[in-house]
């Protein structure tokens, strides 16, 4: 598909003319990325779930977990970024943009993409922390916008952000209710927590000491106002309504019955 029709086709799925733009950004980054370093990075995260398993929430961050070789500093990134993104950045009509180094701490870089009027375009997000399994690893050929090369794209597998997307709802400070809505889309696609990854999680759970009134307490934490203040901007109008129409139930359904093993 040429820009025009995979703009038209991001919009049928419910992301505006100005999210589709920038999901094309950060798909034609991550090209860049692993075609300069193909061996060092596992995409995952929600533009994983956007690039490939037709995610319909809007993210605006490309995660990158470290898994070989020598791990680029920040100022390197940023000039890769820069130099790949201009041909896509002039179609767009963006006449000029710059990183900027939000952290570069040892277990994770962060950078911003942005316009030079200083409007955010999407972060990249480096992690050098956290466990991968290989058997869960998978190869997705992506083609430049600009260029017309395909670069093998490593990325995680369904089922594994799925364990992830698990680990991240009952393991952050703070609830996030996006992990929640993620973990529908992963399920309803399919993705199941196999016998390795339960193990995993199980791990986890004990190492953290979380119980049943821990879960049942974060999973009652996703109710009407605070699905309403996270998802109404990241969802099309059409599918937060829906939600919305049966008081965000889906989603506490979906986690109840992800997690009735500790339950």
């Amino acid at each position: 598909m040429n820009l025009e029709e995979q703009i038209l086709s991001l919009k049928k799925r419910g992301f505006s003319q100005e999210q589709a733009e920038i999901i094309i950004l950060m798909r034609e980054a991550a090209v860049v990325l692993f075609c300069a370093f193909p061996e060092s990075f596992l995409l995952y995260g929600g533009a994983n779930l956007i690039f490939f398993h037709n995610s319909t929430r809007h993210s605006a961050d490309l995660d990158l977990l470290t898994i070989a070789g020598e791990v680029p500093g920040a100022e390197e990134i940023g000039k890769i970024l820069i130099g790949g993104l201009k041909p896509l950045a002039d179609f767009f009509n963006i006449a000029a943009f710059e990183v900027k180094t939000l952290s570069s701490d040892p277990s994770l870089t962060k950078i911003r993409v942005m316009t030079n009027e200083g409007r955010s375009l999407f972060t990249v997000d480096l992690t050098r922390l956290g466990s991968v399994l290989v058997k869960e690893i998978e190869e997705q050929p992506v083609e430049s916008a600009s260029s017309g090369a395909v670069i093998k794209v490593k990325s995680a597998s369904r089922d594994l952000l799925l364990l992830q997307k698990s680990e991240a709802f009952l393991l952050r400070k703070q609830i996030k209710v996006r992990d929640a809505y993620d973990i529908k889309v992963l399920t309803d696609a399919g993705a199941r927590l196999h016998n390795t990854l339960l193990q995993h999680l199980e791990d986890n759970l004990r190492w953290q000491e979380i119980d049943k009134e821990q879960i049942l307490e974060r999973i009652g934490q996703v109710d009407a106002r605070r699905c309403e203040a996270e998802l109404s901007t990241v969802l099309s109008e059409e599918k937060f309504q829906d939600l919305k129409s049966k008081n965000f139930e889906p989603l506490r359904d979906v986690l109840l019955s992800l997690f009735a093993n500790w339950l």
